[in-house]
């Protein structure tokens, strides 16, 4: 789209049923990336948590469901030039657990970069279940060394037992990806 075409245009409302593959989030996507920083207002959504959920985090500024009024509608545009975002109380809630994952796992993330490449290679076999004999015959290092190692990541990352450590580097495995 011509980013002139959206000159004196305040808002860009898109009615995710006009999408012939039933995806309202890559409705709000598409017009999320063609609204050059104007808020987008998701429009036709029924109650469905995860459709408002997922045009939230594709874009929308607002969503108006199916069962809204145009009044309603008028209302939630308004919000949305002034800067609010707009959606039902248990998608905002939804959304702030969501955060709270996210900075969860990045403190995850922050808390493994502190490991030495040696140990995190220690700490990836632990996530395999192996002993520390395993490990020590596996990397050719004595068992002392590894039992060194394995209470060296227990204390870097703050976590009480080499399961806990295992449990860390899983969960924030997509995330170092």
């Amino acid at each position: 789209m011509d980013r002139h075409a959206l000159d004196g245009v305040d808002s860009v409302l898109v009615d995710v049923r006009a999408n012939p593959s039933g995806d309202a989030a890559a409705s709000v996507r598409t017009a999320f990336a063609a609204a050059c920083g104007k808020p987008v207002v998701a429009l036709g959504l029924d109650r469905d948590e995860n459709a408002l959920l997922a045009s939230v985090e594709a874009g929308a500024a607002a969503c108006v469901t199916v069962d809204q009024s145009i009044d309603d509608l008028d209302i939630i545009v308004q919000s949305v030039l002034k800067g609010d975002l707009v959606c039902p109380p248990r998608i905002s809630r939804l959304l702030q657990e969501h955060l709270l994952q996210i900075s969860y796992r990045e403190r995850e993330v922050h808390r493994l970069t502190k490991l030495s490449s040696r140990e995190y290679q220690i700490l990836s076999l632990l996530k395999d279940s192996l002993s520390n004999k395993l490990i020590a015959r596996q990397l050719g290092l004595e068992v002392p060394t590894i039992k060194n190692h394995v209470h060296n990541i227990i204390v870097k990352l703050n976590v009480q037992s080499r399961t806990e450590a295992a449990a860390m580097l899983r969960g924030a495995g997509e995330a170092l990806q």
